[in-house]
């Protein structure tokens, strides 16, 4: 599969007349190699397909990275990367700091010309392939489960912070990698913050929780937004869940592929 993503990448890099890419951006890189650490990047080109990281993955790299030259680099992979560049280099400018791109550009061979191409590696991933599909699926269907069992664990007398660790927990026990960002657990009043932090206040009869979350899968996420309420509600509060919910079953009515 990668090989055939690397493929792919060299045709947009040629309608740009770019020689390679300098991929470093985590997200990019496993899409390209299939390296899931911490710390990798990789160069691609018609003639150029090598993947560094540092001692900690080598032997992760040799499973994970199989399409790829495997090269161990120190942990200054961009200054090890740099000299085996060429001719006229595209680098993830949305990704790379200023300051990296400084110092890149003062290691690279004489002759080198860096050029900025961020965005060829999203193109690809925009179009998704069966597998990425699959663990999309999953990951949503997982979601789903995890709200199941919110509801079934129910939420009067719990503080947020204890809802949201306890469905994490039940994620990952479930399959999940991870959440796909800090779990979302806001009662009454804090359902009007974005992004709210769950706290330590025990959750209320008679009124609305508000829960964001999402189940990473295959390095592919999940976010749903769902609003439960505990009880009873004021007519004001069951106006407008019902609006919002109107709103949403005409957005979902609209969409199609």
């Amino acid at each position: 599969m990668s090989a055939a993503r690397a493929d792919r990448l060299v045709e947009r890099l040629e309608e740009r007349e770019l020689d390679s890419l300098l991929v470093t951006n985590l997200v990019n890189v496993r899409y390209l190699s299939g390296f899931t650490g911490t710390n990798g990047l990789c160069v691609v080109g018609p003639e150029q397909r090598f993947f560094l990281t540092d001692f900690r993955y080598v032997e992760r790299a040799q499973s994970e990275v199989p399409d790829f030259e495997r090269v161990r680099g120190k942990q200054d992979l961009l200054g090890d990367a740099a000299t085996r560049l060429s001719g006229r280099v595209g680098f993830e400018d949305q990704h790379m700091s200023v300051r990296q791109h400084e110092r890149l550009r003062g290691l690279v061979p004489e002759g080198v010309e860096l050029v900025a191409a961020g965005g060829i590696v999203e193109e690809l991933r925009a179009v998704k392939e069966p597998d990425e599909l699959r663990a999309m699926r999953e990951a949503a269907a997982l979601a789903d489960d995890m709200y199941a069992y919110i509801q079934e664990r129910g939420l009067v007398g719990r503080t947020e912070h204890e809802v949201a660790v306890d469905v994490e927990r039940e994620m990952r026990a479930r399959g999940a990698e991870d959440p796909s960002f800090p779990s979302i657990v806001a009662a009454g009043a804090n359902g009007a913050l974005p992004h709210a932090t769950p706290g330590s206040a025990e959750i209320p009869a008679d009124t609305l929780v508000i829960i964001d979350m999402g189940c990473r899968v295959d390095g592919y996420c999940s976010d749903c937004t769902r609003t439960f309420a505990t009880g009873s509600l004021s007519d004001e509060a069951g106006s407008v869940y019902e609006l919002v919910l109107a709103a949403q079953e005409e957005s979902l009515a609209a969409i199609h592929a």
